[in-house]
């Protein structure tokens, strides 16, 4: 059987060549735009460009690219194509013989974790490595001095499988954990304080006009009257609520208008909508999230799927929109919304005022 071989980008230079000189002239090497090569191909390296049984034709477009001062190595491709987290990061896809080359060499741990093209979970590699790794087959030679050689009719600067960016998704597969995937704490923090303040106005007005009822039925000396009105304004509060989180994150969206500001929505394990029985039961799962001083909702900053409590009761997680079933996991991490920012600021300093403000108050009441 025909070996097939891997050409891989590893993202890296050779000594005394610069990033600004370098990716400009093999963006024009391979005929495509500045921008894509660092969306497409760079914020993945390392990353396969392509595949192929003809080892010399693979030798000859190495020499170009290493001619250029970027790295490229050619390694056995028949153990399969993987995905690499670094720093988080899904990055391939890629040939097993490259990652095991890179752990034999120290560069990478032994336990770093991999996934199959259309895997649907992480593993250490230390667990799947081949027996014995095949050899790399030999590098072309680096010209001494860069040259911009003319791309090669047939190269096409897409990489393997299909351009995938993580681990495919399938409808069966449990989200693995990533910061690419999941929204973090104060993203989320930003979210919910965005759907307070709208649940707030809403209830605030419905407040209004039950005062006034209130204020009637006192005036008419019905004080059951008043405490039922009272009752009904607590009820409507929670009833409000309820139907805001649950309804929304149960819909086509499946996120409250908080959370679509902050590019998020609600899934469960597997990135599928969560019906509506479910998303109920998320929203009173929040009530045993903050009676233990609000540790539940902390837990999304440290669980390595930023689960809060509420939401490892319910089976559910809080993901970019990016993340959809059967597709590839996004490889990039979106960055935080300048409102969100603002929002949190915000109510960090109201915190704080408020603690001076009842200390302030407390320290005058022991001194009278």
């Amino acid at each position: 059987m025909t070996e097939k071989y891997a050409l891989v980008l590893t993202g890296e230079l050779f000594p005394g060549y610069e990033p600004a000189a370098v990716w400009p002239a093999l963006a024009t090497y391979f005929r495509m735009e500045p921008d894509k090569l660092t969306g497409q191909l760079l914020a993945r390296a390392p990353v396969t460009i392509k595949e192929s049984e003809d080892l010399a034709k693979l030798q000859s477009l190495q020499s170009g690219i290493n001619a250029l001062g970027a790295e490229a190595e050619l390694h056995a491709g028949d153990g399969g194509a993987y995905f690499a987290l670094i720093a988080n990061q899904p990055r391939g896809p890629m040939p097993l013989a490259f990652v095991a080359d890179r752990v034999e060499r120290g560069l990478w741990p032994a336990d770093i974790s991999i996934a199959a093209v259309g895997a649907t979970g992480w593993n250490a590699y230390s667990t799947v490595r081949p027996a014995a790794a095949a050899p790399m087959p030999p590098p072309a030679p680096a010209a001494a001095q860069p040259m911009v050689a003319a791309a090669p009719a047939a190269f096409s600067a897409t990489p393997a499988a299909d351009a995938a960016s993580g681990p495919a998704l399938s409808e069966s597969g449990m989200l693995p954990a990533g910061l690419t995937i999941h929204g973090g704490f104060w993203r989320r923090t930003a979210a919910y304080l965005m759907d307070g303040f709208i649940i707030g106005v809403v209830n605030w007005v419905i407040t209004m006009i039950l005062m006034v009822a209130m204020v009637g039925s006192l005036a008419a000396g019905s004080v059951n009257a008043a405490f039922g009105t009272i009752v009904l304004q607590a009820l409507i509060g929670i009833v409000l609520s309820w139907l805001y989180f649950a309804l929304q994150e149960s819909s086509a969206a499946q996120a409250t208008l908080g959370k679509r500001a902050m590019g998020l929505k609600v899934t469960d394990d597997y990135a599928r909508r969560i019906g509506f029985g479910r998303a109920t039961g998320r929203f009173f799962g929040k009530i045993l999230s903050s009676v233990i001083f609000n540790i539940g909702f902390m837990l999304a900053g440290w669980t390595g799927r930023r689960q809060a409590l509420h939401d490892m009761i319910c089976g559910t997680v809080v993901v970019f929109r990016e993340v959809e079933p059967g597709r590839p996991l996004p490889t990039t991490r979106p960055p935080m919304p300048w409102y969100g920012w603002v929002v949190n600021i915000l109510m960090t300093a109201l915190f704080v005022l408020a603690f001076f403000a009842a200390w302030a108050s407390f320290s005058a009441l022991v001194n009278l």
